[in-house]
């Protein structure tokens, strides 16, 4: 069976979605990763919206809060620099099948 790569905008959520996380499972994980480090976070209501617009190519995630998304989707910080990169390769081709 061919797979199709996913749109660009896609990749940005992949993450999250080949998870079955919903943004607020997301943000759960994030706070509890958050205040193990002592980072403290903006309110869920304005998480969600960062999140929302980061997906959507719409504006760039803070800091704090991309480094989190790093370590929460297992591997270095993938918003400091260079392409995308979430997903291992074995992940990403499982998902077609």
């Amino acid at each position: 069976m061919t797979t199709i790569p996913a749109p660009a905008g896609y990749r940005w959520r992949q993450p999250r979605l080949i998870r079955g996380w919903e943004p607020v499972q997301l943000i759960g994980r994030m706070k509890i990763l958050a205040a193990r480090e002592g980072i403290e976070l903006p309110k869920t209501y304005q998480l969600i919206r960062d999140i929302y617009l980061w997906e959507h190519h719409r504006a760039d995630l803070p800091a704090p809060v991309a480094s989190l998304l790093g370590r929460i989707f297992d591997g270095p910080n993938p918003f400091a620099t260079g392409p995308i990169t979430h997903l291992p390769m074995k992940a990403a081709r499982t998902r077609g099948r």
